[in-house]
């Protein structure tokens, strides 16, 4: 049997290096950390997803193994991931704009934070909501780690989903408008 296009769509060929983007609308998080030195940081990640939900949830986030974020959990064993909200634009373009080995992010942006529950991180003020988890898994390929991380705890706001930014690209960013 022939494979035909849908005629009434127009498919445009994407470059390789940007096919990722089909996929990568997913809600970006912050992930917040204690330095060895006991420093917190946080740094904006756009790949995380669930990987288990039994018997606890488990989350899957891929981190460039070079960035601060990646070395304290990896020491630490620990880390929150926090569900900034898309008026919280501001504050995930000024965390991804330094790194955390040159300055304490919460000092120089001013970030008003809470005391996480189970673990000894920061939570950014106003996000839609924060998991808690210890690492359960560090596979590293490349340049990039892929961390597993068990829920040891979890708060959000009621229907936080719908309050969550979402990152594309560099330009493209949203905020979901209506439940499907």
């Amino acid at each position: 049997m022939e494979t035909r296009y849908n005629d009434a769509m127009k498919y445009l060929e994407i470059g390789l290096k940007v096919a990722y983007q089909l996929q990568n609308a997913g809600g970006l998080v912050l992930i917040c950390t204690k330095g060895q030195e006991g420093r917190y940081d946080l740094a904006p990640v756009a790949w995380c997803c669930p990987l288990d939900y039994d018997p606890v949830s488990r989350l899957l986030c891929v981190l460039d193994i070079g960035h601060k974020t990646f070395k304290d959990l990896e020491a630490s064993k620990e880390f929150a991931i926090a569900l900034p909200t898309a008026d919280q634009k501001e504050l995930i373009t000024r965390c991804g704009s330094v790194s955390g080995f040159e300055v304490d992010k919460y000092q120089k942006f001013d970030i008003a934070a809470f005391a996480g529950k189970r673990i000894d991180v920061r939570i950014p003020v106003g996000v839609a909501g924060w998991i808690e988890c210890g690492v359960s898994g560090i596979i590293v390929q490349g340049t990039s780690g892929v961390i597993m991380g068990d829920a040891l705890h979890a708060e959000a706001i009621e229907d936080a989903w719908r309050e969550r930014f979402h990152y594309v690209s560099e330009d493209t960013g949203f905020r979901p408008g209506v439940r499907l």
